[in-house]
């Protein structure tokens, strides 16, 4: 038999043990049966209908009748936008010069490779820059084929047009610059500046970072795919280290094709010149070229951000299949069907695991004087609604990043309007509790005198859309005053234009001298 003190030694831990648990199953419990009911937080928001306001071009500017295309060869300078390179034009270059393309017949144009400018400093010495280069190239020209500078034609992306304005307005200073392209053409170029710019910078407290780190925090939450493994992973340290890079390797998977445009490449010094209240949108979007310039904006469908996601995604892999037509980029599709995908599966995701844990909590109340099974309800009840939260915080995020994307580039403007009071009264016996919207808060009464009434500022949210191509908005790229044409890009994004078959279709009139104002642009058939 053991002795008195030996059996006390045994027994107190036991009883400390049983005590713990006991206080376990009760907190769980407590947390299985939910809180006590809390006054809710009102909607204090409202939000009425979208308004989509559309984007009408100016008009027309000065034909430049006296400047014509020129009897024999030009060269067609090509410049590539923000983050890009010489090969962003390849295909369009070399097949306007020889072979042509289905439906767009070579033209008579002396090959200049497209090459790469500086990007690394300001807006002024990118375009010093792109000035030496053309400079010497069409000095060559000249020298070899007889070709005035004046008759050589610059086509410009995005922030290429920027530049070839800048270096537009150098050139009136005829002591110091020659001339060296008589016309541009721009491509989606934000002539007023972009607030997409805005988001990537300090100004814009990095707003675009932010939206790849959310993205990031919530689709690689390991409950979403690791539900089965956990808490117990949360129990050995030394698994942590797997854990974390495996989040790392998701959010690098979701950064890279998803939201490009936040990407470091896109980090340079000139961006922020970019913002709409920068000097240089400013003073650019004020003033009439000295040379026949057309405007070309796109317009894309809705979501732009899963649109253009994809196209700048695919615009890194798809040189290949556009070595033969430089115009079939016009599919932009996949992602969206694929985010469609996305949202319905977290959607079926949450409502299982909320399943589950309403079932756990039911189990829970039944086996109450069972403390290990009502423990074990208890956790498993935790652990579904982890993954419910986790589940639907990733279905709401596919759900809203199109709208907080436009956020970030302009396309969206949410503008907020006291209108009145929210009211709500409360009495014990009468839920649920209903709103009404009063003119001040001591218009919140109830008849009843021992009601609880509380009132909360009423907000009316309007939303205005404007047309954009993902990136720049038209109102942006479509309305340089001056311009011989402004001309809209349908179902196009900013990474597309290049190479649509909307694009073609322009580029083919404009060189057949068929755009109003536009005869210096008329190149003559190979």
């Amino acid at each position: 038999m053991p002795s008195r003190s030996n059996a006390s030694a045994q027994i107190l831990p036991m009883i400390l043990t049983v005590l713990v648990i006991a206080v376990l199953v009760t907190l769980l419990t407590q947390s299985a049966y939910g809180q006590p009911c809390s006054f809710p937080t009102s909607p204090i928001f409202e939000v009425g209908s979208t308004v989509y306001s559309p984007f009408f071009p100016p008009p027309s500017g000065t034909e430049f009748a006296q400047k014509t295309h020129t009897g024999g060869e030009r060269i067609i300078f090509y410049l590539h936008g923000l983050g890009g390179t010489g090969t962003s034009w390849n295909s369009v270059a070399s097949r306007t010069a020889y072979g042509g393309a289905p439906q767009y017949p070579a033209r008579q144009v002396i090959f200049d490779m497209p090459f790469t400018y500086l990007q690394n400093a300001s807006l002024f010495d990118a375009a010093m820059d792109i000035d030496n280069t053309l400079q010497v190239r069409s000095f060559l020209a000249q020298q070899m084929h007889g070709v005035s500078p004046g008759d050589h034609l610059l086509i410009a992306h995005s922030l290429g047009g920027i530049e070839a304005l800048i270096l537009d307005s150098l050139y009136t200073d005829t002591a110091t610059f020659e001339r060296p392209f008589g016309g541009a053409v721009l491509v989606g170029s934000a002539i007023g500046g972009s607030d997409a710019a805005m988001a990537l910078s300090a100004w814009g407290q990095n707003g675009a970072v932010h939206f790849v780190e959310e993205a990031c925090q919530i689709l690689s939450n390991p409950w979403l795919w690791a539900a089965h493994l956990l808490p117990p992973l949360r129990w050995f340290p030394a698994l942590d280290p797997w854990v974390q890079q495996a989040i790392q390797s998701t959010c690098s998977g979701i950064v890279t094709p998803f939201i490009p445009f936040a990407l470091g490449k896109f980090n340079r010094p000139l961006v922020t010149e970019l913002t709409p209240q920068s000097p240089w949108p400013a003073h650019l979007n004020h003033r009439v070229p000295q040379i026949p310039v057309v405007q070309l904006y796109g317009v894309e469908d809705e979501p732009v951000f899963w649109r253009t996601a994809y196209s700048m995604y695919q615009t890194d892999s798809i040189g290949l299949a556009l070595a033969q037509d430089p115009f079939q980029f016009d599919g932009d599709d996949l992602l969206v069907d694929w985010v469609s995908d996305q949202i319905a599966h977290y959607a079926a995701q949450t409502l299982l695991a909320s399943a589950r844990a309403q079932s756990h909590a039911l189990a829970q109340s039944q086996v109450w004087y069972n403390p290990f099974s009502s423990l074990y309800h208890a956790w498993q009840r935790q652990r579904a609604l982890e993954e419910a939260g986790a589940a639907y915080a990733a279905e709401r995020w596919y759900r809203q990043a199109n709208g907080v994307y436009k956020d970030y580039i302009g396309a969206r403007e949410i503008t907020l309007q006291a209108d009145g009071y929210w009211c709500r009264c409360r009495n014990d016996g009468d839920p649920p509790f209903t709103w009404t919207v009063v003119s001040t808060p001591t218009d919140c009464l109830d008849d009843d005198p021992y009601a609880f009434c509380q009132s909360w500022p009423h907000w009316d949210v309007d939303i205005t859309e404007h047309p954009n191509d993902g990136v720049v908005l038209a109102s942006s790229a479509g309305s340089l005053p001056g311009a011989v044409a402004h001309i809209e890009l349908p179902h196009t994004n900013h990474q597309q234009m290049r190479n649509s078959t909307y694009t073609r279709d322009v580029f083919k009139r404009l060189f057949n001298g068929q755009i109003p104002g536009g005869a210096f642009f008329a190149t003559a058939l190979r």
